[in-house]
């Protein structure tokens, strides 16, 4: 999925509300942990782009090297985590999408990779995690 407008999005964010609320009881409309992500192949220019939007409020979690699936190696890529806790709906995070996908091209960041969220608190539960990727 691409975060070019929020029209395209809100369905399948909808889905996936929906598949927290009744398999999770996860009560969506309190706040949860958002996790953000973007990618490229200079660390400097996600170490801008997480500075700023640290001065937001968001939690700059880190700067990752990304690694081949099977092979481990190196992909020469670069995964800024950003954290923050708040309450969406499905309009509202799309449209979160759509600004930071536009924040990526200000930034000359090659992509806004999505978004994943769990309760607040799920730090280390990376299973409890919903994803959404563009991927």
């Amino acid at each position: 999925m691409e975060f070019k407008d929020t029209e395209s999005q809100i369905e399948g964010i909808k889905e996936i509300f929906a598949a927290a609320t009744r398999e999770d009881n996860w009560k969506i409309d309190e706040p949860m942990l958002y996790s953000f992500y973007f990618v490229d192949t200079d660390a400097e220019k996600l170490e801008n782009l997480g500075e700023r939007l640290e001065e937001e409020n968001y939690d700059f979690i880190g700067i990752y090297e990304l690694g081949d699936e099977q092979t481990d190696e190196s992909t020469g890529e670069y995964l800024l985590h950003i954290d923050k806790v708040e309450t969406h709906t499905p309009e509202s995070l799309a449209q979160r999408n759509v600004e930071f996908a536009k924040l990526a091209d200000e930034f000359q960041v090659a992509t806004y990779d999505g978004w994943e969220f769990g309760e607040e608190g799920d730090y280390d539960d990376e299973e409890d995690l919903e994803v959404e990727s563009p991927s």
